[in-house]
């Protein structure tokens, strides 16, 4: 009777330190789950051969960029694939199966989802799971390697370039970009140096996975220059150069690289109406009749017009490149020097008339062409068939003779009852 009553007491006193200990587990859980530090739980599964994520903390989601509801209950190596390479699966081996604690060093995790500097201490838990708690320390190896480039280095690019400038480090993460960032694409620096896949949401689609293979490069310590063109913020389309070359400390330890980019779209435009222009322009020496070849000042053809190359019985492409002598346009033949060479020679515009054994007769124009500085760098000549135009001058030349000679008659002998008669 005395046991039953004893025992019968007791009960408040074991459902007291149940609640107390629930208590104390809701505290412990509220903790961790406000701490700064990333701590997740894993459960070894296969004799240790993988791990399975049984909790995950809320800033352990910051730190990863993903929701607990999307981790819990998953392997390791499935919702983190670089976690082998970066060493910490084989701390989390060695603690299951040793129980002893260990701490893994600063150390730069990467997948194909995130990137960023880690340290871990890995415990077990009395229970067999083991317990990761991390802090994200990817802003103060940014600073370190900030202090190895150099404050002078590094504030000079800062204050004093035009260009935007911008460090990658070697995990190819922004490191950090100038305020010129944000003139020349509108977006925050901090919006840019937190972009997630940079550059590419900034690259206009069809330059985008060129822009890549090069950035992809510039991380292995390639250097280049690259055009493209660039999606502002408020949805224009700029054209950018980019150069990039690696970075390295004083004992050759990558840093990463520096990209520099400009804004050229002005100079583009400028190019592309000048390619306007020329185009134009073949366009309306090849609808001209008259024969025009452009020489180099050696003699050799640069360029030729539908006309000229027609009468040469040959294509543009087997035009360029020969001399004048070698085109075999009709009044060569009769030719015993280059018009346009003369003119080069003389320094001024020369025409000349040529007659070709078949009758025909060639009006020449040739003149020197002159860079912006006034200097000789080649010559045109623009030849034109004129044989009916001097038959047509003979035939007015002739005409009044004809006139006279008609009338001659008339003035000898009047005809009957002409005024003159007596």
């Amino acid at each position: 009777m005395e046991g039953q009553s004893t025992g019968t007491k007791d009960r408040p006193r074991v459902a007291g330190l149940y609640e107390q200990m629930e208590l104390a587990q809701a505290k412990l859980e509220a903790l961790v789950d406000h701490v700064s530090s990333g701590i997740a739980v894993y459960r070894a599964v296969n004799d240790g051969a993988d791990f399975l994520i049984v909790d995950f903390n809320r800033a352990a989601e910051q730190i990863e960029h993903t929701k607990r509801e999307e981790l819990l209950g998953r392997s390791v190596r499935e919702a983190f694939p670089g976690v082998e390479e970066f060493g910490l699966f084989a701390v989390f081996q060695r603690v299951w199966q040793t129980g002893e604690p260990e701490q893994h060093p600063v150390s730069i995790y990467k997948d194909a989802r995130i990137t960023g500097w880690r340290r871990n201490y890995v415990c077990k838990l009395p229970n067999g799971d083991i317990m990761a708690v991390y802090d994200d320390v990817t802003q103060m190896k940014r600073t370190e390697l900030a202090t190895r480039m150099g404050e002078q280095i590094f504030r000079a690019i800062a204050n004093y370039s035009y260009d935007w400038e911008v460090w990658v480090g070697p995990n190819a993460r922004v490191l950090w970009m100038n305020p010129a960032a944000t003139r020349i694409s509108g977006y925050p620096v901090e919006e840019l140096t937190a972009m997630r896949d940079f550059p590419a949401p900034l690259v206009y689609e069809p330059d985008r996975e060129r822009i890549l293979r090069a950035f992809e490069l510039a991380v292995k310590g390639g250097t280049g220059n690259e055009q493209f063109r660039l999606k502002h913020k408020d949805g224009r389309t700029l054209w950018a150069e980019m150069t990039y070359q690696p970075i390295y400390d004083e004992k050759g330890n990558s840093l990463g690289h520096r990209e520099s980019l400009r804004d050229v779209t002005a100079r583009k435009l400028a190019e592309q109406a000048a390619e306007v222009a020329e185009w134009e322009e073949e366009a309306i020496l090849d609808s001209m009749a008259e024969e025009v070849v452009h020489l180099d000042a050696d003699g050799s053809i640069l360029w030729a017009n539908r006309a000229a190359c027609e009468s040469a019985g040959m294509g543009r492409e087997q035009v360029v490149g020969r001399f004048w002598y070698e085109m075999p346009l009709e009044w060569h033949d009769a030719a015993e020097s280059c018009p346009a060479l003369e003119a080069i020679e003389a320094g001024h515009r020369i025409e000349i008339e040529r007659s070709t054994p078949d009758g025909r007769t060639w009006f020449v124009q040739a003149a020197p062409l002159l860079d912006a500085n006034g200097g000789i760098v080649g010559g045109v000549e623009i030849s034109q068939d004129i044989t009916k135009y001097r038959h047509a001058e003979e035939a007015a030349e002739s005409s009044p003779q004809a006139t006279r000679e008609a009338r001659a008659p008339a003035e000898v002998s009047d005809p009957p009852g002409h005024p003159g008669q007596q």
